[in-house]
């Protein structure tokens, strides 16, 4: 497989334009009539006597990439898909498509030693598996932050989403696309990516999502009516209340006409609220429901996509900021609420670098940090994390929790791209900053080192040292330095793999160089023969540590908003903000992470010791890949850990009585999380069937996705697993 005719024509197009000729200029010096130069450029024409003529006039005409482009598309892919010939990663890919023909023709011959074949088919999977990770440009930037931290504007600087200025406009703040202001303003996550045209392309909330949101609005506006409460809210004697966040809110009274409205009174303003003259005007709680639902005319909200027309005579990105306002309000009759939103803007990033970039504006966190949609993003592989925070606060309250609950729950390092911290600062916050003497900064960027130096210590005392710090002022300093360092996120995450696939080279290398070398071979079987005994010596995991709902009853104790919670009782505990099945799931990964952590140092000290024996020298590689498959297999173990705890209790849980309980707590006085975690807690107790059941399955996950991969290398006879046979595509 080669380079498609589309990638041969978008890369002689673009070698020409950076070369600032014509297509007549080529024409005149490739002997290839201009209309076929033309047609070559579009993808139309795929002779490669003519496509070889075009690429030699573009390296006479001084391109210094058509010559390398020409051998580049002679290359065959049969192992890796062809990368695209910009990728910065290519050398690497093109030696592992080398290197992975050799392993096939190593492999075809059926007389080598098992051990040296288990460690090449070793290899050769994590070579596929590295190269595609690397062929790929698509990479995602998700911001997330508090509330109110000003994540939305800061990306919106940083990506150059902003509204050209009009010759009036001074305040270069109010020309960002994404709708801004003091916390509560976006209705959902936010992606901003590549596409055809401008446009806006939605995922409403589903039928039930959308009615269960206007019940617990109503159920707070009927409880303010029909109690002692008259003011339209209602609470618990102790001033807390409950309802729903406020842009949420702001959707469901525009969707519904029901808008609060200021009046003047005997010439004082006075706020009209006709959803409360609603729920006055109804019987019961069920009706003031329908009313409402009614109002909404949820059948007509079926668009999904919106597209800018030319003919409005607005600037695309004017017309994109005035769209995403009404969608994120529910100002537009035909759209329903979003669960997520899709900005489209043609050539996206595109003038960043080669990557292929969605920008992601989580929603932000006001009270539980650890979502399940946040752990989606942290998870993936493909995906940098900016963490946003007030430059007072830095790091920040969520990117803090967050930063601790990657370190207690996966297995990911924090310090190889994944995450960075921006802090973003307001006027005058970074010059008020002092040194160790005492003495104040003299400028921003003085500032912002007094800073950092205080970040990266405070993190540092909390086994989070590496995490970089970025700071932004968007209405004084540059994007370009901050994106650039964004960006230099993910080529460290892609750079980190593409060493990794040249260790995978050399070793190999070096085992095909050896192969017909006894002692090399007798030092591998003697490798094998170690770790199984090693394997068999220490098989089981160790001892549980804590039950998987216990961090799911302290997060409920300490959540911070009793409304939050309320919600999470109303739909039987998977409510966005605080979703408790994801909380167990967690919570097990956790216990999962710290039972493991003894077996695999002592892995680590076992291999150590076959490293140091001289005996073993030549074997030095497979010991080191040995150690590397280890750790590949414990972030797999932990995330079906997870995975396993969530299916074990969600059905069980999710289909209590014990929901319908707990929300009968609230109006009961002071107290509410307490009594509802003392509920749930009771509920647990009182379920250990699905304690023990889900230790049997941590059980076969451990020997599943641990051990047996390791005495797949170590015995001969060994079965393939699930998980060796998946890597292997079989």
């Amino acid at each position: 497989m080669s380079p498609s005719a589309t990638q041969t024509s978008n890369v002689i197009a673009r070698l020409r334009s950076e070369l600032g000729v014509t297509q007549g200029s080529i024409a005149q010096s490739s002997g290839v009539d201009q209309s076929r130069i033309s047609r070559i450029e579009k993808g139309e024409v795929v002779a490669p006597a003519e496509i070889e003529r075009v690429l030699d006039a573009l390296t006479d005409l001084g391109s210094e990439h058509a010559g390398e482009y020409k051998k580049f598309a002679t290359r065959e892919w049969n192992h890796v898909e062809p990368p695209s010939f910009w990728n910065a990663q290519r050398s690497y890919l093109e030696q592992a498509e080398e290197t992975l023909e050799v392993i096939a023709d190593f492999l075809a011959d059926e007389g080598h030693p098992w051990p040296l074949r288990r460690q090449m088919e070793r290899r050769r999977d994590d070579l596929v598996k590295a190269s595609s990770f690397l062929t790929r440009l698509s990479h995602n930037v998700a911001f997330i932050g508090d509330i109110g931290v000003g994540k939305s504007t800061a990306l919106s600087f940083l990506f150059d989403l902003l509204v050209p200025p009009s010759p009036t406009e001074k305040v270069a703040i109010n020309r960002v696309v994404l709708e801004t202001g003091a916390g509560g303003t976006t209705i959902c996550e936010v992606h901003v990516k590549r596409g055809p045209e401008f446009g806006i392309s939605l995922l409403p909330m589903s039928d039930g999502e959308l009615r269960q949101l206007v019940d617990d609005l109503c159920a707070a506006k009927w409880q303010a009516v029909s109690g002692s409460h008259k003011d339209g809210v209602t609470g618990n004697g102790t001033g807390e209340s409950v309802g729903v966040s406020r842009e949420a809110e702001r959707a469901v009274r525009n969707m519904s006409g029901l808008v609060r409205r200021r009046e003047i009174v005997e010439g004082k303003p006075v706020w009209h609220d006709p959803l409360i003259d609603v729920a006055r005007a109804c019987s019961s709680e069920d009706e003031f429901r329908a009313r409402v639902l009614d109002l909404m005319q949820l059948p007509e909200r079926t668009q999904r996509e919106l597209w800018y027309d030319s003919a409005t005579r607005k600037n695309p990105m004017e017309w994109v900021a005035e769209t995403f306002r009404m969608v994120n309000n529910g100002r537009l009759k035909e759209v329903s609420l979003p669960r997520s939103i899709d900005l489209l803007v043609p050539d996206f990033g595109r003038s960043f670098g080669e990557f292929e970039i969605t920008v992601i504006d989580t929603k932000g966190v006001d009270d539980v940090a650890v979502r399940e949609d946040l752990d989606l993003r942290l998870r993936d592989p493909r995906t940098t994390i900016v963490f946003c925070s007030r430059f007072n606060d830095a790091p920040g309250t969520s990117a803090r929790a967050l930063l601790q609950h990657m370190r207690q729950t996966f297995s990911e390092r924090v310090d190889t791209g994944k995450v960075s911290i921006l802090a973003l600062p307001r006027a005058g916050e970074a010059r008020a900053m002092k040194d160790d003497m005492g003495e104040q900064a003299l400028t921003d960027s003085e500032g912002y080192a007094f800073k950092s130096l205080q970040v990266t210590g405070e993190l540092a005392s909390d086994d989070l040292a590496g995490v970089p710090m970025l700071f932004f002022n968007v209405e004084a300093d540059e994007p370009i330095e901050v994106r650039d360092a964004i960006f230099g996120q993910l080529s460290r995450m892609r750079q980190t793999v593409a060493e990794r696939l040249l260790d995978l080279c050399a070793a190999v290398e070096e085992l095909i160089e050896n192969s017909e070398v006894q002692a090399l071979n007798a030092a591998i079987e003697e490798v094998a023969s170690k770790l199984n005994s090693f394997l068999q010596e220490h098989r089981r995991i160790g001892a549980r540590e804590r039950l998987a709902h216990t961090d799911a009853i302290s997060t409920i104790r300490n959540v911070r908003y009793a409304s939050t919670l309320w919600a999470a009782t109303r739909r039987n505990g998977e409510y966005s903000g605080l979703n408790v099945v994801h909380q167990i799931g967690v919570g097990a990964a956790r216990d999962g992470r710290a039972r493991c952590a003894r077996w695999f140092n002592s892995l680590d000290d076992f291999l150590v010791v076959l490293k140091s024996d001289p005996g073993l020298a030549l074997a030095e590689k497979t010991i080191e890949q040995i150690r590397q498959s280890a750790a590949a297999t414990k972030a797999t173990f932990l995330d079906n850990v997870q995975r396993a705890a969530m299916e074990v209790y969600h059905g069980p849980l999710t289909n209590s009585q014990v929901w319908s309980q707990a929300a009968s707590e609230w109006g009961q006085g002071a107290g509410f999380k307490g009594r509802v975690a003392d509920r749930l807690e009771a509920w647990f107790n009182g379920s250990a069937e699905l304690k023990d059941r889900l230790e049997e399955i941590v059980g076969v996950l451990w020997d599943t996705h641990v051990i047996s991969p390791l005495l797949h290398l170590s015995e001969e006879n060994a079965p393939e697993t699930p998980v060796t046979q998946a890597i292997a595509g079989k």
